[in-house]
């Protein structure tokens, strides 16, 4: 797939997903015509560069349905839920669309079946709209402006399949057009290679469809062409010298040349008697000021598209370079010499910041995949007959977007379990006191070093006695086991385990919670259910802002070196085997005034070696659990590239992942989750 190809499809699914966010407001607000607008637009965008790059039949679906948003926004046509659904079925739709640039004749079938209901919601004979895209009467500007557009296209843009036709037609579509093509510099019949583009373009629009619908229409090639959008006022619009320019006449630099050798506006003000000196200067420094303005707003607007391969490549070579660093520390630290730890230390410096600066790319906010699941609850409540009400907070909250896109699954399995077994029919919930409405809230936040996602309910909750009972039956406890709440409801998370009584198409066939687990686990993650039967279900997930680098705290036994996660780290300590109690063969520090359980990792991994008669025992946070790792030596903090382990120790109990050393050793990176829930288990 070439890079315009890729970026068409990038872009079409961002301007699907505003689509359907705006259809979902509309839902509630039928009459907002922002959302009617913005709706327009992102149809009249797909439309336009579908044509571009040889979508035909995408360009030709996405038209009908722009032409029933024109109807809509001109007040012809009623927003109801009938076409609210209608177009969602259409979003979906053009979204299967994007994969066939020639569809097959089912697809096509599915589209003018789509497009045979669409119809009979616009007029008989509806107006040409093939190349208008105009903007409804109602939004337009009363003021035609005058803009200069000024098109560089890529040297690869016939290799890409770009067609410039479409694009005038848009432009045409929103005005009077005038357009002029030439060769973008001089070159030589020589220098020509048939397969790349010389030209560039100056077009003259007048339209009162304002900048932004001009800007629209290039979208999707702005990060690789050069587009210039003017607007020129009318007493600079017919200016011969730019005309000039703009037809290839005049170069750019003649044309300087002249205007700086003629007398400036303010000097000639001055000249003349019309203005002192003193006020030519105050205007000339206040324009000054403005431009300034106006070039530093355009500098903070400018956002840079960067495909996903790209940033993992930058943090693979991050992670080389910060394992070079340690490298470098270590050479510097064995030849004791003043000029390279200086070195070492900028080089330190450089790193960090590059690291950081990497981990900030690669951050979005968990609003955007949050607001993917209105979809998905509101279809799921209609069908199964009950009202429903999404809450999101915490939308600004960052996340790895490796971590975020390998999150939606774990999430949706959560949601469709809450929607099914936890929010109870509205006549149940009238009938136990409830409002009609159920509430299902997602939440995102900072905490202790990492992201805390809540999913929570106002349902039934779960029923303690059922799943036990069905777990017995399975045989996954034993009748006289003695469980909390708390062990039972995680039972839920085993493979296979359901009380559904019926298969439906949203549960019952086992398949859910023990794939969360076990999604998130492999996040590096943790997650933990709360509930309380009648008022609801809380879930939360615990997971790392990044799966990449870390800072660890370095630490040794029997020669061998472990990495702890820094943000669990609450303190560290020294203890004797006087110190140790025993309870239950469980080992027990007393840490400020309580006993914490701990454990000793030369046991835990069964390292051999002479025990020193002073250990340091780390204090760990797990959650809500404290946990002493006890060890040889804390040797200190450490930057830390998390590796993958391979097939043979991927499984290792204890371990999640592993870690070069700089002077080419390799230290595992402990799980503090596993292990702190492998010594709960001992009690």
């Amino acid at each position: 797939m070439n890079d315009l190809l890729e970026t068409f499809i990038d872009e079409a699914g961002e301007h699907l997903a505003a689509l359907e966010s705006a259809l979902l407001e509309l839902e509630n607000n039928p009459g907002n015509t922002d959302h009617i607008n913005l709706a327009f637009r992102a149809m009249h965008t797909i439309k336009g560069s579908a044509g571009m790059v040889g979508f035909d039949h995408l360009s030709y679906f996405t038209h009908h349905l722009e032409n029933l948003f024109d109807e809509l926004r001109a007040g012809r046509l009623q927003l109801d839920q009938d076409i609210i659904q209608l177009v969602l079925n259409s979003r979906d739709h053009i979204e299967t669309l994007l994969g066939y640039p020639a569809p097959s004749a089912d697809l096509m079938a599915i589209s003018e079946t789509i497009l045979a209901k669409i119809k009979l919601h616009l007029p008989e004979q509806p107006s040409a709209r093939e190349t208008s895209t105009q903007e409804a009467p109602s939004k337009r500007s009363e003021i035609v402006q005058l803009y200069r557009i000024t098109l560089l296209p890529c040297a690869n843009a016939f290799r890409e399949g770009f067609d410039l036709l479409p694009v005038i037609r848009e432009l045409g579509g929103l005005g009077n057009c005038q357009v002029s093509t030439y060769l973008n510099q001089d070159y030589a019949a020589c220098e020509f290679d048939p397969e790349s583009c010389y030209l560039q373009s100056t077009m003259l629009l007048s339209t009162d469809a304002g900048e932004n619908a001009i800007q629209e229409v290039f979208i999707f090639v702005q990060d690789d062409w050069q587009i210039q959008v003017e607007v020129l006022p009318e007493d600079e619009a017919w200016r011969v010298g730019e005309l000039l320019v703009s037809q290839g006449v005049l170069s750019d630099k003649a044309l300087k040349d002249w205007l700086e050798s003629q007398p400036k506006t303010g000097q000639r003000l001055s000249e003349s008697g019309l203005a002192e000196p003193e006020q030519v200067e105050r205007a000339l420094s206040e324009q000054r000021y403005i431009r300034q303005q106006q070039q530093q707003k355009q500098q903070e607007e400018q956002n840079l598209k960067v495909p996903q391969r790209k940033l993992d490549a930058l943090m693979d070579q991050v992670g080389e370079l910060v394992i070079l660093q340690a490298s470098l520390d270590q050479l510097a630290l064995e030849r004791e010499d003043d000029r390279l730890n200086t070195l070492a230390e900028e080089l330190s410096r450089l790193a960090n910041g590059l690291r950081d600066i990497a981990f900030d790319i690669r951050m979005l906010p968990i609003g955007s995949t949050f607001g993917r699941f209105r979809r998905l609850v509101r279809d799921l409540s209609k069908d199964l007959g009950k009202a429903v009400e999404l809450e999101t907070q915490g939308a600004d909250t960052e996340l790895d977007k490796v971590v975020l896109d390998k999150l939606v699954d774990p999430l949706v399995h959560i949601l469709r379990n809450s929607l099914d077994h936890g929010i109870e029919t509205p006549q149940v919930r009238l009938g136990q006191g409830k409002t009609e409405t159920g509430t299902l809230k997602l939440s995102a936040y900072h905490h202790q070093g990492q992201i805390l996602i809540e999913i929570s309910d106002d349902g039934a909750g779960l029923n303690r006695d059922r799943i036990l009972k069905k777990a017995q039956e399975r045989g996954l406890v034993s009748p006289s086991a003695p469980l909390d709440d708390k062990d039972i409801y995680q039972l839920i998370f085993e493979p296979g385990f359901s009380t559904a009584d019926t298969i439906s198409d949203v549960s019952g066939r086992g398949v859910g919670m023990d794939v969360v687990r076990s999604s998130i686990e492999a996040l590096q993650g943790k997650v933990a259910l709360d509930s309380e039967p009648g008022k609801g279900t809380r879930i939360r997930i615990m997971l790392p802002m990044t799966l990449s680098i870390i800072e660890g705290l370095m630490v040794s036994v029997a020669g061998q070196k472990f990495v702890i996660p820094l943000n669990q780290v609450e303190e560290c300590i020294e203890t004797s085997a006087s110190e140790l109690s025993n309870k239950n063969a469980t080992r027990l520090i007393r840490h400020r005034e309580q006993l914490v359980p701990s454990l000793r990792l030369r046991e835990s991994f069964a390292l051999q070696g002479t025990q020193p008669p002073i250990e340091q025992t780390v204090i760990v946070r797990t959650g809500d659990s404290l946990l002493g790792v006890t060890v040889d030596e804390v040797i200190g903090n450490y930057q830390t590239v998390i590796r993958n382990l391979g097939k043979l120790y991927r499984d290792t109990p204890g371990v999640m992942g592993a870690t070069i050393l700089g002077d080419g050793g390799i230290a595992m990176i402990l799980d503090l989750a596993q292990l702190t829930q492998a010594t709960e288990n001992t009690f």
